[in-house]
């Protein structure tokens, strides 16, 4: 969601220019930077002539198109629909049907069933593997291997995935409301201010904000030593976004989206794609080298050695040496500050955490987990109350 919003700031900006360069009758330049509720991120710049000619040799980190891919380490893939088929085809073996989808790669206007708007006309959209059901492309004997309602179901699933979690230390860990005070100094918070002042938060920006948010729900997982669970102390809730609409024929109500803002906290990325120098560098198949790589978002980079888009770097201190390119002045900043300065970044890096599967919505009925009860401690340290969301009351699954 936030690299479609981006995306429509930028061609705004884009329409803007061809606009006023007709309407002045001279060539018009302008800066592609977006809004501050999206980081005020530079995309470089783009200038538009009167005859209708847009010159975007000037635009950075962004297709001359300025749809920004969120998807993939060299930022290739629009939407999730499409890295889903993609995924099915390339990494099981497994043929997607989405004839929708097919339409919109030849030109036509198609909304997922999770409200992103996908455009032929303004984008080019991967295609899927199979023409309709009873097309087999590969030739194994088997059609329609993965129906469109699955399709359908994965991208809701992906849509609502939960956020990566803040770990014990974290400047954000304690929710409020817990009785336990939010931290204001400590050394992850010291580190959290020293990677913003050596330059790191330029390309890794913190959070930012949804215009419209096509959830019905939000999971979010923190650090709590009062509920969570005792092996890790995490403890995750979840928060409804819907409204729910009467089905007159007797079905049970349609879950309707608020379509409301949201803060998307501790992401850390600017979606553009950046040279970080040679040590980043890779070899394509056809011999080229690719130079540009998507900024890694950090959210759940305390729990996912090894580093870098191919793995090569073993610790968070190696990855950060290896900056270069575009980073090479954060990266040297860092490695000239003090070892305390380095620790408090690197301990500030780790609270950002995964959790296990344990600590998710498939199993949470809430409340705290009690020693002696049947399932400790894997059992009740969250209160994820999404029943609502689902046909049967009884059957929260």
């Amino acid at each position: 969601m936030l690299a479609d919003e981006i995306t429509a700031e930028l061609r705004s900006i884009r329409a803007q220019a061809i606009q006023q360069a007709a309407a002045q009758k001279k060539t018009v330049t302008k800066a592609l930077i977006t809004s501050a509720g999206k980081g005020n991120i530079n995309f470089g710049s783009i200038t538009a002539r009167p005859n209708g000619h847009v010159d975007t040799s000037l635009v950075d980190g962004v297709n001359p198109d300025l749809r920004v891919r969120p998807f993939f380490l060299h930022g290739d893939t629009i939407s999730m629909r499409e890295f889903l088929i993609g995924a099915f085809n390339a990494e099981m073996g497994l043929e997607a049907v989405d004839l929708e989808l097919r339409a919109a790669a030849a030109g036509a206007r198609f909304v997922t069933p999770s409200g992103m708007t996908l455009d032929g006309d303004l984008d080019t959209i991967e295609t899927p593997p199979v023409n309709n059901e009873s097309d087999d492309s590969d030739n194994d004997g088997v059609v329609n291997e993965i129906p469109t309602s699955l399709v359908d179901f994965m991208e809701f699933y992906l849509l609502h995935y939960f956020k990566a979690g803040l770990g014990e230390g974290s400047p954000e860990s304690i929710p409020p409301g817990s009785g336990y005070p939010a931290p204001t100094f400590g050394d992850a918070y010291d580190g959290l201010k020293q990677f913003r002042n050596i330059g790191c938060a330029t390309c890794h920006i913190q959070s930012m904000s949804i215009n419209r948010d096509r959830r019905v729900a939000d999971v979010e997982t923190r650090f709590d030593p009062d509920r969570g669970n005792p092996i890790n102390n995490m403890f995750a809730t979840a928060t409804a976004f819907f409204t729910q609409i009467k089905d007159v024929r007797g079905f049970p109500t349609i879950k309707r989206p608020d379509f409301g803002n949201f803060v998307v906290r501790n992401i850390f990325t600017d979606f553009k794609r950046h040279d970080l120098g040679p040590n980043f560098h890779e070899i394509n198949y056809d011999g080229t080298i690719r130079r540009e790589f998507l900024t890694t978002p950090l959210w759940g980079v305390g729990s996912t050695a090894p580093y870098g888009h191919d793995g090569r770097s073993m610790t968070l201190k190696d990855v950060i040496l290896r900056h270069g390119g575009e980073a090479k002045l954060a990266r040297d900043r860092f490695a000239n500050a003090g070892s305390g300065t380095q620790r408090d970044i690197i301990i500030f890096l780790n609270t950002l955490v995964l959790f296990p599967p344990d600590d998710t919505a498939s199993n949470l009925p809430g409340g705290a987990a009690v020693p002696g009860t049947s399932g400790f401690p894997q059992f009740g340290h969250g209160s994820i109350r999404l029943v609502g969301l689902f046909n049967d009351p009884n059957d929260p699954e």
